[in-house]
């Protein structure tokens, strides 16, 4: 016999042997057991060999052939042009097409929430000043007054906040106005000057279908650095949608407008009209007062609620901007993806067009959502900012009355010919699987209940042998022979 096999059979030999040994002892031990309370277990009678020593190993192959099974019928009732990736612990558990580069609609956001997370960093803030060229005498200023944007995307007068059905952390300009006159401001002899010097002044991207834009179904503000109300001069009074309002041609002149208003409702005396400029034409200035607006966690977790277009159009700018350069989306874009890069999430085939997932040419994958949702770091704070099925945002009439109720957290996403679900499924027994879901296409009407049978078959996982029955035994004393007597 080749000298080579000796070891290898041999051990093969010893294995066998110790398997079939492992589960006569393990029959042998569950024939003596008896009732033994909590305070009677002193410790455990499994012996060394048993396969009850590895029951997560025991239970995994089981719970990966039942999840393959429970999704077989579902995934065939997908239409063609879907792609498909689960994941626990950034494992992949099942797939279908997950390398595939699709439109995914709003689903982007999620690429655009991480990249904000881990570029600008979750408690980092974003601040609107107020500054003059010299400081006020006797509570007059000589010229105007700027007020400076800083990218705040929730930056708001109360009116419009309150319209928001789902509570929002948001800027109150009003509370930057009170901060003015408590800085003993009475007069402004020139007037109230807007600055959206930090961002470049595209205000809609080229790429995005007409329907999109000012005069059509609109879905963003107007990007601007120094924007107020979404950049919106008229809205609905309840209904929060872009598509009943009326954009500004100048952000930063309603911005100024708005915030002329608020002072003077404080009795502050304004001579000139509100206007933009740049402010950087001046050598020295004096910083008036500030706000900050929430945290980046927070500004993320608004967008992906309320799948806010403009406040991910305008994250990506922030993204893109350098200490030298203004922010722009070509460059916010370039940033996030190299940011996923250096993160080790699966870029290839990915070519990101725009932050919000309103321009039909983006393109990204299944696996790259996933991979997304359990980044190692900021996965979890990722997570906790989605969407809760039948709670809040665009998921609350989702899996209504369904076993996923509550229990599963995603980003939903739609486009003509597009429909994505993205998130987390929190099992009943205390999983956690991430999954992708993206369909491109001829889209069959149900495809909204498609997706839902799918991750709802996601529930039941893992459905294998229970690590309760695969867990050591307790110790047995072994019964005492009986005498008889002389």
């Amino acid at each position: 016999m080749n000298r080579r096999l000796v070891l290898p059979l041999t051990l093969l030999t010893v294995a066998v042997l110790a398997g079939l040994q492992a589960q006569r002892t393990d029959r042998a031990s569950a024939a003596i057991q008896v009732q033994v309370s909590d305070t009677d277990s002193a410790g455990v009678g499994t012996p060394l060999l048993s396969v009850r020593r590895i029951p997560e190993f025991l239970q995994a192959p089981t719970a990966h052939r039942r999840l393959r099974e429970a999704l077989g019928e579902p995934v065939a009732a997908l239409p063609t042009g879907t792609c498909l990736s689960v994941a626990e612990y950034g494992q992949e558990l099942f797939s279908v097409d997950a390398a595939a580069p699709m439109t995914p609609a709003s689903a982007q956001k999620l690429l655009t929430a991480l990249g904000a997370l881990r570029l600008l960093g979750p408690g980092s803030v974003l601040t609107t000043t107020v500054v003059v060229d010299e400081p006020p005498v006797n509570g007059v200023v000589r010229g105007d007054l700027w007020l400076v944007g800083g990218g705040d995307p929730l930056l708001m007068t109360a009116p419009y906040a309150d319209r928001f059905e789902d509570p929002i952390a948001w800027s109150n300009l009003a509370d930057l106005a009170d901060d003015v006159v408590s800085a003993g401001i009475l007069e402004i002899e020139g007037g109230v000057v807007g600055d959206e010097e930090r961002y470049d002044r595209i205000r809609y991207l080229g790429t995005w279908p007409d329907r999109f834009k000012p005069g059509w179904s609109i879905q963003s503000g107007p990007l601007s650095a120094l924007s107020v109300d979404d950049g919106f001069v008229n809205w609905d009074p309840v209904n929060p949608a872009s598509s009943l309002s009326v954009p500004a041609d100048n952000p930063a002149i309603l911005a100024a407008r708005l915030f002329d208003d608020l002072l003077e409702e404080r009795g502050v005396v304004i001579r000139g009209r509100p206007d933009s400029g740049t402010v950087s034409g001046v050598l020295e200035q004096h910083t008036v007062a500030s706000l900050d607006s929430p945290p980046v966690r927070l500004l993320v977790e608004q967008m992906l609620v309320e799948s806010d277009n403009t406040t991910a159009e305008l994250l990506v700018k922030e993204m893109g901007r350098t200490a030298t350069e203004r922010g722009t989306t070509v460059r916010g874009l370039s940033a996030l993806l190299d940011a996923l890069d250096a993160a080790g999430h699966p870029v290839n085939g990915v070519v990101p067009h725009d932050g919000s997932g309103l321009d039909p040419d983006n393109r990204l994958t299944c696996g790259l959502l996933a991979s997304v949702l359990d980044d190692r770091h900021l996965g979890s704070t990722l997570v906790d900012s989605l969407p809760v099925a039948g709670g809040r945002g665009t998921m609350k009439k989702r899996f209504v009355g369904t076993a996923g109720e509550g229990r599963v957290r995603a980003k939903t996403g739609t486009l003509r010919g597009v429909t994505s679900l993205a998130g987390v499924v929190d099992t009943p027994a205390g999983r956690r699987l991430a999954f992708a879901l993206v369909s491109n296409g001829e889209l069959p009407y149900e495809i909204r209940e498609l997706h839902e049978d799918l991750v709802l078959s996601l529930l039941p996982y893992p459905a294998g042998p229970e690590v309760d029955l695969l867990s050591p035994l307790p110790v047995v004393d072994p019964p005492v022979p009986q005498t008889s007597g002389g």
